[in-house]
């Protein structure tokens, strides 16, 4: 099965009316018109509209939405309100085709329960609100890789089946290591440190495992945990790197996900720099105003921070 294509949908423009192109995607929509019929088509990239005529349209024939199709045709200028141009097809190769009634709707015109969405996960990232956080959130870690590496830091990958602790405070993962005792990872610490030896700013972005129940929102048994070590660094060196992530983060993922910002219906604003720095006893006193009584020395909780914030 030939599955090639010269292009991807967001690659399709209106200049390149009357140039033969050939894409693949999933059909979100299908209306038919006597003997013409007009498919909605998306991919990875963005979405089109798709004419069939002629004896093409017999094949289109219990096709349903959400099957594969692979398209060859010419790009025309387009009518509809929605794209400013089309493609008036040539050849339509079925490559899927996708069950009826499908478990639940990706398009997101039939809620469906959180259950059911997790029950059909694959399905559900064809919901392009759904699909939209995983951009996004790929879009955040390329930023944070891109930041580190620019600041001179290596990235490291770290074992995950270990044979102790690496950091105390959390409970372990244990499983038979070929009749040995091990552990999944809680942490990369012990490995980050001794590499800053030889590699002096090293960083690991991975999953870690913590046997413990998710009180909150920030317990997980299972984390994308974003680890940095680095030597010849102070305390004020750090703040710089992390101010300079965040800063980062926020302004690459604004420029990068304007279709993504606009499909969760969120917009991403640029904090500005450089951030308040507060030290340990002026928070004290912060919250002492705010008739919160904390002992010199003690950890700040997270209900603290927010009364900060």
């Amino acid at each position: 099965m030939d599955i090639s294509r010269t292009h991807l949908i967001e690659e399709l423009n209106s200049s390149m009316e009357g140039q033969e192109v050939l894409f693949g995607g999933w059909v979100v929509d299908i209306r038919k018109l006597g003997k013409m019929a007009f498919l909605t088509v998306r991919d990875v990239t963005g979405m089109c509209q798709v004419v069939v005529k002629g004896d093409s349209v017999t094949l289109l024939e219990g096709l349903n939405r959400q099957s594969v199709v692979r398209i060859s045709g010419k790009v025309q200028a387009s009518k509809a309100k929605d794209f400013d141009f089309e493609i008036l097809a040539i050849e339509i190769q079925i490559l899927a085709k996708a069950e009826y009634p499908l478990p639940i709707d990706p398009i997101g015109r039939l809620e469906s329960d959180i259950d059911n969405r997790l029950n059909s996960r694959a399905l559900d990232m064809r919901n392009q609100k759904t699909a939209s956080i995983f951009k996004l959130r790929s879009q955040v870690l390329t930023s944070i890789r891109e930041t580190l590496i620019n600041k001179k830091f290596i990235e490291i990958n770290t074992p995950k089946i270990i044979g102790s602790a690496s950091e105390g405070g959390a409970d372990l993962f244990g499983l038979d290591y070929f009749g040995k005792q091990a552990y999944l990872a809680q942490s990369p610490q012990l490995y980050k440190e001794q590499m800053t030896i030889g590699l002096e700013r090293v960083f690991e972005i991975s999953s870690f495992y913590r046997a413990e129940k998710s009180h909150t929102g920030r317990h997980l048994s299972e984390f994308t945990s974003v680890d940095i070590e680095a030597a010849m660094m102070d305390y004020t060196d750090v703040m710089d790197v992390l101010e300079s992530i965040v800063i980062d983060v926020f302004k690459n993922t604004s420029q990068n996900s304007k279709t993504e910002q606009q499909e969760i219906g969120h917009e991403i604003k640029v904090p500005k720099s450089s951030f308040e720095r507060v030290t340990y006893t002026q928070a004290l006193e912060e919250l002492s105003g705010l008739d919160i009584k904390i002992e010199f020395g003690e950890d700040l909780q997270d209900s603290h921070l927010r009364s900060l914030g």
